[in-house]
């Protein structure tokens, strides 16, 4: 498959998902689309299956490529903040995949398997942003052991409903980069009760949205870059 025919197929699909959902777009809608013949895209994705398998994997690239790739050895409570909103600014581009994924997982044993390794990358990038944290000086190590499968859960928890419940949020409907700011926060105050004094000291500027301008410029930025 050339790479132009694939980047193709996987933003048209990509942008049809967003605009009508994943559960009402097949193979047929996004080969008319592209003014392809059916049988001609399956020959490239056989089932629609492989199309979200892809997307997912791109979702996941992007943000190992543009939020994780370089972390600061002084990362603090700002700069996870700051790695919050980039990862899901990068989201907003998929929204609608990720808003039909436990659907689209439970559905494709292909999926399940890609899930269970990036749930693992995920468990990595959460504990090193931790350790970077608690090696500046920002977490409190004993605070936080006793707390780390919990922490985990609830990451989790924001990082795959935010989009969800931003949906139904009357403040957000047509705001994503309130939603953006909003659930950042949200996912970095459950480090809060493990933060040190000095920690805790920045947490607050964040959650008192003392650096959202800043925030709003990350938003901004181009995700591909």
């Amino acid at each position: 498959m050339s790479i132009d025919t694939r980047r193709r197929i996987l933003d048209t699909a990509r942008a049809l998902f967003n605009e009508h959902g994943v559960h009402r777009v097949g193979v047929r809608d996004v080969a008319r689309a592209m003014e392809m013949s059916p049988g001609n895209l399956a020959y490239h994705f056989p089932t629609k299956d492989r199309l979200v398998s892809a997307l997912v994997v791109e979702v996941h690239e992007l943000n190992a490529r543009t939020v994780f790739a370089a972390m600061p050895d002084d990362f603090g409570p700002r700069d996870l903040y700051a790695t919050a909103v980039a990862a899901m600014r990068n989201a907003l581009a998929y929204r609608f995949v990720m808003l039909s994924y436990v659907d689209a997982v439970t559905a494709s044993s292909e999926l399940q398997a890609i899930e269970a390794k990036l749930r693992v990358a995920r468990r990595r990038r959460t504990d090193a942003m931790m350790e970077r944290l608690a090696a500046g000086g920002w977490l409190d190590r004993r605070l936080v052991e006793p707390r780390r499968a919990w922490l985990d859960e609830q990451g989790r928890l924001v990082s795959a409903g935010w989009l969800a419940d931003a949906a139904l949020h009357p403040a957000f409907a047509h705001d994503d980069v309130g939603a953006v700011l909003h659930y950042a926060k949200v996912g970095c105050a459950l480090l809060e009760p493990c933060c040190t004094p000095k920690g805790r000291r920045a947490m607050r500027r964040v959650l008192a949205g003392e650096h959202d301008a800043a925030m709003r410029a990350v938003l901004r930025a181009d995700p591909a870059t």
